[in-house]
């Protein structure tokens, strides 16, 4: 694909992001246009592994016709081709975790809750593991309930699938806090 008009690509890096944050493994390149060292970097990843693709470039500015710097830095994750799923459905999933909450949410001052994340693993056996807080809500006693919560959620997962049709493990983020569960 060629750049947009008036669009000049300075460089576009993939980083490897663990906990947050890029681990040092990253590929770069020049244009838009991935390279074989980004292309392969990519390609070696496994199913939820999370990383950014920072592009610094150039652009004009439709008013002043003066060219400026910008940047854009999406985060992802490889996801496998059939994804994990609860059985009774996310929805309901959702509703058990907000029903089994609502009462510790509401002693909790709203301006010092922050916004949380909670990472897990289901198993390509359909099992919750490795249970982490990626961004704490500012109560380490809701951060506490939420792990609980999960750790004996009721019902059945089924394990993601790769491409082949194999089981495989697959990373899920939950949030809450402010605008969460």
């Amino acid at each position: 694909r060629q750049a947009p008009p008036g669009e000049l690509f300075e460089s576009v890096t993939i980083n490897i992001v663990e906990n947050e944050w890029p681990n040092g493994i990253r590929a770069s390149g020049d244009s838009e246009m991935l390279n074989s060292g980004q292309r392969d970097l990519l390609l070696s990843a496994e199913s939820s592994t999370h990383f950014s693709v920072r592009a610094e470039y150039h652009v004009v500015n439709k008013e002043s016709g003066e060219l400026e710097d910008s940047r854009l830095n999406p985060y992802l994750t490889i996801v496998p081709e059939k994804q994990a799923a609860y059985k009774k459905g996310k929805e309901s999933f959702l509703k058990y975790l907000r029903s089994n909450n609502r009462k510790n949410l509401a002693t909790l001052e709203s301006d010092k809750l922050r916004l949380a994340k909670l990472y897990f693993t289901v198993t390509k056996e359909g099992r919750i593991s490795h249970i982490k807080i990626g961004n704490h809500s500012g109560y380490d006693t809701l951060d506490k309930i939420m792990i609980n919560l999960l750790m004996n959620a009721p019902g059945i997962w089924s394990p993601a699938e790769n491409a082949k049709g194999e089981k495989v493990d697959q990373e899920l983020v939950i949030s809450y806090g402010m605008k969460g569960c």
